[in-house]
């Protein structure tokens, strides 16, 4: 075994090499390797799979959700309840700390399964030579240079070098992003060629679905393009957006309240005060700080957002990926099924005329146009032309839940299609047998079909293929009078036709036939002396949703950034097409792949349009918009995307042609393949971070009212103007159904005609911390001047704390109701349109008055029945908080969402 085989080859590029110098390369030989030696490299290279890394243990993943400065903060909350003897605080809290965790266990436990999906791509069983005999063995036990036979429906368990084929095309769709099958040969091709154009190998992964070959293994398990991407999808992501600015408000929270305590604490100690009566103080600062309700709201807020996304067949598999869906500025989607159907149309035909065809996949639907003006198929020069594609073609179209598909060829499917909406499909195939088929070749670029029309002797030559091919072919030419000799005039103007529907993207096949009166059917005799008919342009149109749903990015500032595995020229019609690129920022010319890695962040930041990209382009892509402080959704279907999809802030994988690697590499799921569908999750997204800001600003601004009355009364020498306990039911329940209805609350109109936000921008802006912390001030100057008034009447203490505990309460459920809209009047809300926030306000009006007036409730909240004067100046107090809230609204410019 040669030194070379032994290591991992990497340096060689066996696409270049002839097939001779491949096997002498592998000292492999035509017959294949014998059993010895195949054990022998097996033990060397190892088996041919995917590696999984090793992955945390359940008890592991459980640990790290304590890792999160929000559940320290209850957790430090719960600590000092115990020690000072409130046990009852303590175990609520801690019951909230464990459901939370138990929440993000079940979420990440999840999520990794990538690797997993990689390796079940891999062909459990290969037809290999060994000893000279073909056989079938575990497609893990291939080595380089085993020699491989592979067939139509196959899937190539291994990079390989092709030695001979006959036909070969594979779809690499799933590798390279290439839409159509590509044709495969034994000639070597240049060094430098990108993985989409390297003809004379074929790929783990990837799939044989015309002809058949014998091949080479050049790389197995890692060593091969599939397990380069392997390694690429273990990029560590980064912590979701919301996640660190819920920590970082955790963070600032904690620290707040850790001060707070100890001035208290020290405080309360130099005035003689028992330290357990200290810490109970402290115990009830602590609790009053925190925000219990914020991770149980934020969580259900997210998941309530999925469940409608679900009904707008967005399936979300990561829950923070709802809210950085919603700050997107970039979305770099995949053109081939996403932008467009993902079906090969017939959309122009040229004869001596141009006829546009009109209709979208495969749905035998549309008219055929000439000069905008319809007009009968059936006549003679289409007619012809639908008659031979149809004869020369092995596909067929049938009707299948719901809709329709091809079975066969993509592009032979169009023709299908295109002949079934001329009405002349079934007519043709009724009136002609088959006697001589031809099949496409690679090197012959022509497919010629032999058929006999109904019993009659005579034979009917029909030809589709390249147009140069099969225009040489031809000496005659159908023209407006009839059939004429075929010109040198006739050539230019097909191939001057030929190239202006090239550069629409179109897929361009020539058309010709002749009668055969002979009986010869040799296939050099029969392709020749042929009339040429026309030309058919094909190609995979963009979804009629698509431009209305790019047109909606940008009028919300998102960009859209199209990045395919297809040629330029593909790539720059259908953005045109799209209008792709007229967004202000990038622009309108096409990127090949190469020429990314000579790229700045800031000039792939200006493009728009990227072709012939691999999946290390892919990720060189996201992280450099990344790098220029955007938030990147990447859309993708195939093992190629899996990488970016894992790079990106948030990965969008399609749900029909998606591959499971896609899936799980993804935070999102897209069940239609639609890019409308996405721009829809987009807005939903919106509406969820609006609401989670509007809620997290409530249940704030109440939390910092409570921490300031009771370090204001303390401070002042008063007794605590509320208990530990009070402050929980306020903060657990009181609070907890009033936000949960503002995290449901209804898109506003303009949702998406505003600029996405600054993507590093606090949960609270600016303006919206100060908005907060002026609410805060009034439900805090209202309540501690209701505990003061309270003991200077002469009140007991339990009666002041009762009354104090109602004013926060109320002024918490008006609060909840100003704050459905943060710079709209709620006069101009309708309060219908949010039944939920109603049932969550009257639950937490029940809930008030129960801690008040429901007896054993009565003792354990150490709360007193209020008289009738006594309500009527917590309602009249609490209420100024919708007065402050409609100030605020108004004269606070800086508020915004």
């Amino acid at each position: 075994m040669s030194e070379e085989v032994q290591k991992d080859d990497s340096g060689v590029h066996w696409h270049s090499l002839k097939s001779e110098e491949t096997l002498l390369k592998l000292d492999s030989r035509p017959e294949g390797l014998n059993h010895q030696e195949a054990s022998r490299r097996l033990e060397i290279n190892g088996p041919n799979l995917l590696k999984s890394p090793s992955k945390p243990s359940p008890l592991r993943i459980f640990l790290s959700q304590f890792q999160n400065y929000m559940i320290m903060v209850l957790i430090f909350a719960a600590v000092v309840s115990f020690l000072s003897g409130e046990i009852t605080n303590a175990y609520v809290i801690m019951g909230i700390v464990l459901f939370i965790s138990l929440l993000g266990f079940m979420q990440e436990y999840r999520a990794e399964k990538a690797m997993e999906a990689l390796r079940e791509m891999i062909s459990p069983v290969a037809d290999v030579y060994r000893d000279g005999q073909l056989t079938s063995i575990p497609a893990d036990q291939l080595v380089p240079g085993d020699i491989i036979f592979l067939e139509a429906g196959d899937k190539v368990p291994a990079d390989a070098r092709i030695l001979e084929e006959t036909a070969l095309q594979a779809v690499e769709a799933p590798l390279t992003g290439e839409s159509q099958p590509v044709n495969k040969n034994e000639d070597p091709v240049d060094p430098k060629a990108a993985l989409a154009d390297r003809a004379s190998m074929v790929f783990m992964g990837t799939i044989i679905s015309y002809g058949n070959c014998l091949a080479a293994v050049t790389a197995t398990g890692l060593k091969t393009e599939l397990g380069k991407i392997s390694g690429l999808i273990q990029i560590e992501e980064e912590e979701p957006p919301l996640k660190g600015k819920l920590q970082q408000l955790a963070k600032q929270l904690a620290i707040l309240v850790l001060i707070a305590a100890v001035i208290v604490f020290l405080l309360e100690v130099s005035r003689g005060l028992p330290i357990l009566e200290t810490l109970i103080i402290a115990s009830a600062l602590a609790v009053a700080g925190v925000p219990e309700s914020l991770p149980f709201v934020v969580t259900l807020t997210l998941a309530y957002g999925t469940q409608i996304m679900a009904k707008r067949n967005a399936i979300i598999r990561s829950l923070p990926a709802v809210e950085t869906l919603g700050s997107t500025t970039v979305i770099c989607t995949d053109k081939t099924g996403t932008l467009t159907r993902g079906e090969m149309t017939v959309r122009e035909i040229w004869t001596y005329r141009r006829i546009e065809v009109t209709g979208s996949g495969y749905e035998p639907e549309g008219q055929f146009l000439e000069a905008g003006r319809p007009i009968d198929p059936k006549e003679d020069d289409i007619a012809l032309l639908l008659r031979i594609v149809v004869l020369s073609n092995n596909a067929e179209v049938e009707s299948a839940n719901g809709g329709w598909r091809v079975l066969g060829d993509p592009t032979e499917g169009a023709l299908i299609v295109a002949a079934k909406k001329a009405g002349l499909l079934e007519e043709v195939k009724g009136s002609y047998s088959q006697v001589r088929e031809h099949p496409f070749d690679s090197d012959k670029k022509r497919m010629t079909s032999i058929d006999r029309f109904r019993d009659e002797a005579s034979l009917v030559v029909s030809m589709k293929g390249a147009p140069e091919v099969v225009s040489e072919r031809c000496t005659y030419i159908l023209g407006i009078e009839g059939v004429r000799p075929l010109t040198d005039e006739d050539r230019r103007s097909i191939r001057s036709a030929s190239d202006e529907m090239a550069e629409k993207a179109l897929r361009v096949l020539g058309v010709a036939w002749r009668p055969l009166e002979d009986a010869t059917l040799d296939r050099d005799e029969v392709e020749n002396e042929l009339i040429f008919v026309g030309l058919v342009g094909i190609m995979d149109p963009p979804r009629r949703e698509a431009q209305e749903a790019i047109k909606t990015c940008k009028l919300a500032g998102i960009r859209t950034v199209m990045i395919t595995g297809d040629h330029r020229v593909t790539a720059r019609a259908v953005g045109a097409e799209l209008s792709i690129g007229e967004d202000g920022i990038g622009d309108s010319r096409v990127v090949e792949g190469t020429e990314i890695e000579r790229m700045s962040d800031e000039e792939i930041e200006r493009t728009s349009i990227f072709a012939r990209v691999t999946a290390e382009h892919k990720v060189r892509i996201v992280q450099a918009l990344k790098a220029r402080g955007h938030i990147v959704a990447m859309t993708g279907d195939g093992v190629n995307d899996a990488p970016a999809l894992k790079a990106a802030d948030i990965g969008v994988a399609m749900g029909k042609a998606g591959t499971e690697v896609a899936k799980e590499a993804s935070d999102m799921v897209i069940t239609d393949d639609n890019f409308a569908t996405i721009v829809a999750a987009v807005e939903e997204g919106r509406r969820i971070y609006d609401n989670l800001r509007k809620g997290t600003s409530y249940l704030l601004s109440c939390n910092m009212a409570e921490l300031a009355t009771i370090f204001v009364g303390v401070m002042i020498g008063m007794p605590v103007p509320l208990l530990a306990l009070q402050i929980l039911w306020i903060n657990v329940v009181a609070e907890e159904f009033p936000a949960i209805g503002v995290s449901v609350e209804p898109a506003e109109a303009n949702l998406m005609q505003r600029l996405p936000r600054r993507p590093k921008e606090p949960i609270l802006s600016r303006g919206l911390l100060a908005y907060t912390l002026g609410i805060a001030a009034t439900i805090f100057l209202g309540s501690i001047g209701m505990y003061l008034l309270a003991l200077q009447n002469g009140e007991e203490l339990s009666y002041a704390r009762t009354i104090t505990f109602a004013t926060l309460g109320f002024a918490t459920l008006y609060n909840a109701y100003s704050s459905r809209s943060l710079h709209h009047s709620v006069l101009k809300i309708d309060p219908g349109s949010n039944k939920k926030l109603l049932a969550g306000i009257g639950a937490s009006v029940l809930a008030i008055l129960a801690a008040i007036y429901v007896p054993f409730l009565q003792a354990a909240f150490e709360t007193a029945p209020l008289r009738a004067e006594s309500w009527t100046a917590v309602l009249a107090v609490s209420f100024t908080v919708v007065i402050v809230a409609e100030i605020l609204k108004k004269t606070m410019p800086g508020l915004r969402l």
